[in-house]
């Protein structure tokens, strides 16, 4: 991969300065992401063209290196903020070679894609992040199996494009779908979630698992939501660490946030624990007790605290 000398538009970010502000896994940013940080739209869909010539992840800081559009001067400047392993694993194997699209090398025979695990699916040339989407997919959202081409086209993970690779080598074995449909009737039944109808601020940690998210983002994003008493917003979902971004993005497309139930006060009235605990007021606990004894006014408060409009606003979306 090389970018053409004549293109000003992948060489114009060696003059703009990247915003980085803490540390990032590259596998979870969005174009949206990548533009933020301080690349042009035409370069952010190439990094991620890259990645998902990796197969959907970039693996290591090498791999990460070798995009073309990441030039050294601006890798140094990310390479401190990366959450990736510094060197490729041993056992790494490009599937994409030197080619843009997806061939099977080693497989020439049918697969039960009702019988693969997360290595079985890493084997077809996913990463383990996908396959572990796929298989929590399959077991959790379908009751352990794929009953018919359709199920599995509908997968997150699985783009059209590979799933008109994988299409030809698909077998859905009836007997197998029968056993996983045996296996499962001594559990309890458990209706499927609507997530069209599944409040943003009452979801549970299953039900997230249900979507398809792990138990790491699951479980941030339910702490972060304690913390903060409930979201006022979905934009504060996304800003959760430790999500999967892309997959929560989904997520929030089509299900709603209810808000009428969280807790709001004013500054004068807000109780002094609930201030020192809340992630957007703890830092100014303080100076918020302080000045309200002598200027039992909201607006004189403010206007002492000289808060930054960014800080100002997200405390604004919990005060009356």
């Amino acid at each position: 991969m090389e970018a053409k000398s004549g293109n000003s538009d992948f060489k114009s970010y060696e003059k703009k300065s990247l915003n980085i502000t803490r540390k990032f896994n590259p596998d979870q940013l969005s174009q949206t992401d990548w533009e933020k940080i301080g690349f042009s739209e035409k370069q952010a869909a190439a990094i991620l063209k890259y990645k998902n010539y990796l197969g959907g992840s970039f693996v290591s800081k090498e791999k990460f290196k070798e995009c073309f559009i990441i030039n050294e001067e601006n890798y140094a400047k990310l390479e401190p903020y990366l959450i990736l392993p510094a060197k490729t694993p041993a056992n790494f194997n490009a599937y994409a070679g030197k080619s843009n699209s997806f061939k099977f090398k080693t497989l020439q025979t049918s697969f039960d894609p009702n019988i693969l695990d997360v290595q079985g699916w890493m084997a077809l040339g996913f990463s383990e992040k996908q396959a572990n989407v796929i298989v929590n997919y399959r077991d959790r959202n379908l009751k352990g199996s794929f009953k018919n081409l359709e199920d599995i086209k509908n997968c997150f993970v699985i783009s059209a494009e590979k799933f008109e690779e994988l299409k030809p080598f698909i077998k859905l074995n009836a007997s197998t779908m029968a056993k996983n449909a045996e296996d499962k009737k001594p559990e309890f039944k458990q209706e499927k979630t609507d997530f069209s109808k599944t409040d943003m601020n009452s979801i549970t940690f299953k039900q997230l698992l249900e979507f398809g998210l792990d138990e790491r983002s699951a479980g941030s994003m339910i702490g972060f939501r304690k913390k903060l008493g409930g979201f006022m917003t979905k934009e504060q979902i996304l800003e959760t660490y430790n999500i999967d971004k892309e997959l929560v993005q989904k997520l929030l497309s089509f299900t709603p946030l209810d808000n009428s139930k969280v807790e709001r006060y004013t500054l004068v009235d807000a109780p002094e624990e609930w201030l020192k605990n809340h992630p957007y007021f703890k830092y100014s606990a303080d100076k918020i007790m302080y000045y309200r004894i002598s200027n039992p006014d909201d607006k004189k408060i403010w206007k002492l605290l000289k808060t930054k409009p960014e800080y100002e606003a997200r405390m604004r979306l919990y005060l009356k």
